[in-house]
This record gives C-alpha cells, structure tokens and sequence, in this order.
C-alpha cells in the first residue's frame, strides 16, 4: 500500500516555520515548568528579581514618580 501524496514547496515551508514556532513554545513551557525558583532572600533570588523587574519595564509595565512623597501619595491611595 504505497502512496504518493505531492506538497508544494510553498506548504512544505509553511509547516516548517509552524514546527519551529512549536519547538520554541516547547522550550519555553518546559523551561518554566521545570525552573527552580532560587531560595527567597539569597543573592540569586535578588538577581532574578531585579532582571524580571528590569523586563517588566521594558514592556512598558511601570510607574514614574517625581518625588518619594508622589510614590507614597499613591501607595496609601
């Protein structure tokens, strides 16, 4: 029972680029599903909070404040 099924090389580069898209996905989900969260406190626990605080800004996910008493002006709010 041989069958001969013919793709255009136009579909055979779309499944490739969404295997690749998948195997990144992948990588990504197992790298979080299996990362050890350094111990709370300890220098390596500081370094990756301070890169994730560093990302999340980069995203645009923060607050300027102009002074101390602005920040704490919206803490108490």
């Amino acid at each position: 029972m041989n069958q001969t099924i013919t793709v255009s090389p136009k579909t055979i580069e779309a499944i490739v680029e969404q295997l690749d898209t998948l195997t990144k996905e992948v990588k990504m989900i197992k790298a979080k599903l299996f990362e050890e969260e350094p111990l709370y406190g300890s220098d390596a626990w500081w370094e990756k909070e301070i890169k994730d605080a560093e990302n999340e800004l980069k995203k645009g996910k923060g607050i300027r404040f102009e002074s101390a008493n602005d920040a704490i002006k919206w803490l108490n709010s």
